[in-house]
């Protein structure tokens, strides 16, 4: 059923620009405006460019007929991979090493090299993309030669050699293909690779072009992902900034931290109708979200070591997709096991001593929390983790959902639970942050619908700015579209109490690789 548009969908809808981006808060429903948007327009022949199979699956069901609901892979399939259909995958450096004779190390190094410039815009393969921690010029030199060398034996289809999924990509970018649609809508544009791009806006010499979404949502900038939404040269940009999934409180936590971090502009607003809640009830179904694996794997073994341990849980992705066989290798670095560590990355320390003391002086994260989950759980942890796995159950049959903040995007829960692994706030003023880890943390907090356990860094950052935080639970009322003086929030704080005076900004009222398998 098409909904009722607000006055922000209704000016994206309406649009007739040449190349439009649309900022898009989680929660706006933006899905939902693009299909109004491509039933206005039922003479056109319109693309929807969508992140991953999965969505473009579920999009063909909802979109009118003259709209094709594709990934660029499976563009790019029906032009270049069919032909290395029987030999499509993931080469492994070892692989790579047998087939190329070379060491596994310069293997590595090739693979490295050569996926960088498959998403990159590069016509050729250079120096520029091999790693910077390769310095010395005659090994950046030999990579590159053994990147090429590698790319070649790929695209001889006899080879046994394996062919990337970005690889067949790149040969069809780079034979400048021509898309015959009259519009061009890219879906979660803030996670882009540098080639898709490309590809798209190439298009406008004959299409208009529609971008949709959430530039503080881009978190996938370790896989080459660009953020389209910054880039993109829009002709005309409008926001959507009303969110129909979580509480307004939840709202202006989000609209803080962009606010303060990431010099966002524009005021999030949530729905009136219904107060946040900031515990969770354990008794009914909640969702985990962590930044990381290994805090996942504590939370995880309280849970299944208490009193009454929980035995059904759903793991978003599955559970071989939590890298918990990490922690597994770290006990067994710890009990002197090391010909079962399979983790290379584990197996080079001489024991767990070592490990333990490069965690403290590197300050690495994840080997320090590896020490402390080894500490508290010791010889239990093989019994734990073979109860996580045991436990592995249908969402609607489990009692927790467990999930990365990567894998959370797109999904929602009444109720979640985050970890304390994400950024330190405020981040320290001597050092540079990431943004992503902010992007991170916000993707995180606007997962829930209604209640949510936030982490401790986030609630002391709030409380150092928002004094009484957080607000006491009063019945709620009034209009989900907008903020009315009978909207229940008597009791919240103007939306710039969050933030400190030298953060204050005017509101002006304005606002990767995909996860590919078959072909869509």
């Amino acid at each position: 059923m098409p909904i009722q548009p607000t006055a922000e969908q209704q000016l994206v809808v309406d649009s007739d620009a040449d190349v439009l981006a649309v900022d898009a808060c989680a929660g706006s429903g933006k899905s939902s405006v693009l299909e109004v948007y491509t039933d206005k327009r039922p003479g056109k022949r319109i693309l929807l460019v969508c992140f991953n199979k999965a969505i473009a699956e579920a999009a063909k069901q909802r979109y009118p007929r003259n709209v094709e609901c594709r990934t660029t892979h499976s563009l790019a399939f029906s032009a270049y991979g069919r032909q290395y259909a029987q030999k499509l995958g993931n080469p492994s450096a070892w692989d790579i090493s047998q087939q190329l004779n070379c060491p596994v190390r310069h293997a590595r190094n090739a693979l490295t090299a050569l996926t960088t410039w498959l998403s990159s815009t590069d016509q050729q393969m250079n120096d520029i993309h091999v790693e910077d921690e390769i310095q010395d010029e005659a090994a950046r030199a030999q990579t590159v030669d053994l990147a090429r060398a590698l790319w070649s034996t790929m695209c001889d289809a006899s080879s046994p050699m394996r062919m990337l999924h970005d690889g067949y990509l790149k040969l069809w970018a780079l034979s400048k293909p021509v898309l015959r649609f009259d519009i061009i809508l890219l879906e979660e544009a803030q996670d882009t690779n540098p080639v898709t791009l490309d590809i798209v806006l190439a298009q406008r010499r004959h299409a208009k072009l529609v971008f949709v979404g959430d530039r503080h949502q881009g978190i996938y900038g370790f896989r080459k992902a660009i953020n389209a939404m910054e880039k993109v040269p829009a002709t005309l940009r409008l926001p959507l900034t009303q969110s129909f999934r979580y509480p307004d409180e939840i709202a202006q936590i989000a609209t803080a931290l962009l606010q303060t971090f990431k010099q966002e502009r524009n005021t999030i607003r949530g729905l009136t109708s219904v107060k946040a809640r900031w515990k969770i009830d354990r008794t009914k179904h909640y969702a985990i979200i962590s930044r990381t694996n290994v805090l996942l794997f504590g939370e995880l073994a309280r849970v299944v070591t208490q009193d009454k341990p929980v035995t059904a849980i759903h793991y978003v992705g599955g559970f071989n997709g939590y890298f918990f066989d990490k922690v597994l290798d770290a006990y067994r670095l710890s009990s002197n096991e090391r010909h079962l560590i399979r983790d290379e990355s584990i197996l080079r320390f001489a024991d767990f001593n070592a490990f333990g003391t490069y965690g403290e002086e590197a300050n690495d994260f994840e080997i320090k929390a590896l020490a402390r989950v080894i500490a508290e759980y010791g010889d239990r942890i093989p019994d734990i983790y073979n109860a996580l796995k045991a436990a592995e159950s249908p969402e609607n049959r489990s009692k927790i959902t467990v999930t990365t903040a990567h894998k959370s995007k797109g999904l929602e829960w009444e109720q979640t639970l985050l970890t304390d692994d994400f950024i330190e706030l405020p981040p320290p003023k001597d050092k540079e942050f990431d943004p992503e880890d902010i992007n991170l943390l916000y993707v995180a907090v606007t997962r829930t619908r209604r209640s949510v356990e936030l982490p401790a860094s986030l609630t002391s950052w709030l409380e150092d700015r928002w004094p009484g935080w957080p607000p006491t639970e009063t019945t709620a009322t009034g209009n989900d579209a907008g903020r009315g003086s009978d909207s229940g929030m008597d009791d919240l704080p103007p939306d710039s109490a969050f933030l400190p005076t030298d953060y204050l900004l005017s509101d002006d009222g304005f606002d990767g690789a995909p996860d590919f398998t078959l072909p869509a």
